[in-house]
């Protein structure tokens, strides 16, 4: 089995950007059923239960974003650490037993 894709930093831009525009068009149908004189407070609930909720879905995707950064660098390192420990590749370092100047 495949591991599920995360979607990349465009498409959840784009993804808050639907769901901002959602959430502005039902605060507008939230405002116009109010009852006459209540717009406000119905207005003012919606925001506050809909806007809590907008809120915690953009940080848990931000924050899922650099938890997904931390662990690909985590994992760039490790191959990297593992390649260094075999000798394979171009590490920057000479190899073991070869002096980095010659003895006088």
């Amino acid at each position: 089995m495949t591991p599920p894709v995360q979607p990349d930093e465009n498409t959840r831009k784009a993804l808050f950007l639907e769901q901002a525009a959602a959430y502005y068009d039902e605060l507008r149908v939230a405002a116009e059923n109010a009852p006459y004189g209540q717009t406000f407070d119905h207005a003012e609930a919606f925001v506050v239960l809909q806007g809590r909720e907008l809120i915690r879905q953009s940080l848990e995707h931000i924050l899922q974003d650099q938890i997904d950064d931390l662990e690909k660098k985590k994992k760039r390192n490790s191959v990297r650490n593992a390649k260094r420990k075999k000798g394979i590749g171009d590490t920057g370092r000479k190899r073991k037993g070869v002096p980095l100047e010659p003895s006088p």
